[in-house]
């Protein structure tokens, strides 16, 4: 009979959320079945919109909570045209609000271990920020070029981290992670046609050409939550994506409970249980 030691710890699920602007909004129903099956992820690690929604559930707020907020959120509210030549848009508003939504937190205080992906502009190289303030790396981490102005952080020029990691699936295993889930959320251009400079360099920055491929060797299982109909940036859209990430999610229920078994019995036999 298989002798079960108390002193094993569980095997961790690592979750690596994936930019694509208001589409993100999908992170929330991937993470709502999660939470409901039991499966909470012991790791996250985000993108741009993935690090925000990353970052509240990391600050232990649920993702009922999460779709709360994210129901208030206005354009207008978070943004106002740029008054300087770098960006079309002035973020700190913006700032205030993920600021008022962390409370404040810094990385070692949030109760699940998280990491956001920049962009260093000056050296294009990517930058994992894992300490100090959480708010002022996910405005870095979703900074579009020419959309949002780059943030100052810790010596660096930061912009979407995007550019560099659409989806940080081996940061994740790198963290100690024993089943990474990646969820791409980029997809498919919108089918309808852009028709603004806006509409132009959001969609842009989804585009990284060979990192679909790399998601896909460094993730154990990659959701991609069914957007591609939806534009980037339509906020009313944020109930259709976190229906899209529900049902990505309940799909995959199958899969990362084999996934689990097989770690399980993987960690046993070579423990010799």
């Amino acid at each position: 009979m298989k002798v079960v030691d108390e002193d094993t710890p569980p095997i961790r699920i690592g979750l690596a959320l994936g930019g694509g602007a208001v589409r993100g909004a999908a992170h929330i129903g991937v993470l709502d079945v999660l939470d409901r099956a039991g499966l909470r992820p012991a790791i996250i690690t985000g993108t741009s919109a993935g690090a925000l929604v990353g970052a509240l559930y990391a600050s232990g707020m649920s993702p009922t909570e999460i779709a709360k907020v994210a129901q208030t959120l206005r354009w207008a509210r978070l943004v106002r045209p740029g008054r300087t030549r770098k960006a079309l848009f002035e973020t700190s508003k913006l700032g205030l609000f993920l600021e008022t939504a962390l409370g404040g937190v810094e990385f070692g205080d949030l109760p699940i271990p998280f990491a956001a992906i920049a962009c260093d502009l000056t050296t294009g190289r990517e930058v994992v920020m894992r300490s100090g303030p959480v708010a002022s790396a996910i405005l870095a981490s979703a900074a579009i070029p020419g959309v949002f102005s780059p943030v100052e952080r810790d010596g660096h020029l930061l912009v979407d981290g995007g550019l560099v990691t659409m989806v940080p699936a081996a940061l994740t295993r790198q963290m100690g992670a024993d089943i990474v889930i990646a969820v791409d959320v980029s997809g498919p251009l919108p089918r309808r046609p852009t028709t603004t400079v806006l509409h132009i360099l959001v969609a842009v920055s989804t585009l990284q050409p060979g990192g679909r491929d790399a998601i896909e060797e460094d993730a154990d299982l990659v959701l991609k939550p069914e957007v591609d109909a939806y534009a980037f940036w339509e906020l009313a859209r944020i109930p259709e994506f976190e229906e899209a990430g529900r049902d990505a999610g309940e799909r995959a229920l199958p899969v990362i409970r084999a996934l689990l078994a097989a770690a399980e019995a993987r960690r046993d036999w070579q423990r010799g249980a």
